[in-house]
């Protein structure tokens, strides 16, 4: 007989002594959720969103503990919220959850997006386009300034719940937050998140290992370097006119500073700092070796788009007639500046935001050639060198 696998779909007759997740997850590093096991329940916990997720087996009884937040209620945060499981029509408003989906290839659960939401994978573009777009409704505003209620309009649907990005005051949607993992391998345990909506935790176990392998060997590759190269990340920071107002040195992410020790690399850390004077900002940057960049270049009629070299030359004053001591700063003399723009869609949208959030040993990789100045990494394109970027459209689907 084969071993018990978790159900694909309702069970028929309910058995209260039985375990119908013989598969489980377990989180081992910082991703930023819990979640526990019981009979035909999982407990999810968003630590993030700070939101509380029951998840029962369709065809089970929600468990008595588990108290909804009513759809009405102005409380904000700490929202508990239920649902029946495996999910087969869920709408998606969030980046990574559209790469995890793809990655545990459940494409055909996918039943609409929010309206703006956009993806830089050729085939989810191709299949969203063919799906409802939904859109958000807004409650009244509270008359003690209580945060106005917003929710995704699934009503009258047959849609299960959207993934999201963020903690919101809607019973039908649910939050996943890579992004704001303290670990590298955290942000990929939230593949793990996700595919406990579907009861594919005995897939999600064997990609997540294949992963944790993966980047332990890249570690142990990238150990020897000890290129001892220093990372900052800035912006320039234009209006709409064109004119450059201010730069600023953002602080990285607990994980990026993780992961580039992990390269042998240093991230330049601390408080965020914004100048008025570019010599100023020369000066902060000065041990620098390589420059990410993070600006968004503003369009004249609203809206922002990627910056290319020629407006970041523009933007720091770093062409021919740069000031100061902007010629001397190493990142410039060995053509180190890059972005993490280089597979996006014709929407902007880019798969920084995407997979990469979910693939931390490929990410440590691009890593480590930031470490040898490469031009050929996966999601770090050189503007020094004009990398073009690399659009992605749904045309580009082959599969």
């Amino acid at each position: 007989m084969p071993a018990a696998a978790n159900e694909s779909g309702c069970v028929a007759s309910f058995d209260a002594s039985k375990d119908y997740f013989p598969d489980k997850v377990e989180v081992k590093y910082g991703a930023g959720f819990d979640i526990e096991y019981k009979n035909n329940v999982k407990y999810i916990r968003n630590k993030i969103s700070g939101e509380n997720y029951v998840l029962h087996q369709c065809g089970t009884p929600a468990p008595a503990d588990a108290s909804a937040t009513p759809a009405d209620s102005l409380q904000v945060g700490n929202w508990t919220k239920v649902a029946a499981i495996p999910g087969s029509k869920v709408v998606l408003d969030s980046a990574p959850a559209s790469a995890i989906i793809e990655q545990l290839g459940l494409q055909d659960a996918v039943a609409a997006s929010y309206k703006f939401f956009q993806v830089t994978s050729p085939c989810m573009q191709k299949r969203l386009d063919g799906l409802p777009r939904i859109q958000q409704s807004f409650g009244s505003q509270h008359r003690r300034g209580l945060v106005r209620r917003v929710a995704y309009d699934l009503a009258n649907s047959d849609l299960q719940w959207t993934f999201t990005t963020y903690g919101m005051n809607d019973p039908r949607s649910f939050a996943l937050n890579p992004e704001s993992s303290s670990d590298m391998l955290g942000k990929a345990e939230w593949i793990k998140f996700v595919a406990a909506f579907f009861n594919k935790e005995a897939e999600a176990n064997k990609i997540f290992a294949d992963i944790e392998t993966r980047y332990a060997a890249a570690k142990q590759q990238l150990s020897a370097q000890k290129s001892q190269r220093t990372v900052g990340f800035a912006r320039y920071n234009k209006v709409a006119n064109g004119t450059v107002v201010s730069w600023t040195i953002d602080p990285p992410q607990v994980w990026v500073v993780q992961g580039l020790a992990d390269a042998g690399l240093s991230a330049h850390t601390g408080k965020m700092q914004a100048f008025s004077s570019v010599a100023d900002f020369y000066q902060a940057a000065a041990d620098w070796d390589v420059l990410i960049d993070v600006s968004l270049e503003p369009l004249p009629h609203g809206g922002a788009t990627i910056p290319l070299w020629q407006n970041l030359l523009d933007g720091y004053a770093f062409g021919a007639n740069a000031k100061g001591s902007a010629k001397d700063l190493a990142f410039l003399k060995t053509s180190s500046v890059y972005r993490s723009d280089l597979i996006s869609s014709l929407q902007n949208a880019t798969d920084y935001n995407e997979h990469l959030q979910v693939q931390p040993d490929a990410l440590l990789e691009d890593f480590g050639k930031l470490a040898m100045g490469a031009t050929d990494a996966k999601w770090y394109r050189n503007l020094p060198h004009q990398v073009q970027v690399d659009w992605r459209s749904p045309g580009d689907c082959t599969n």
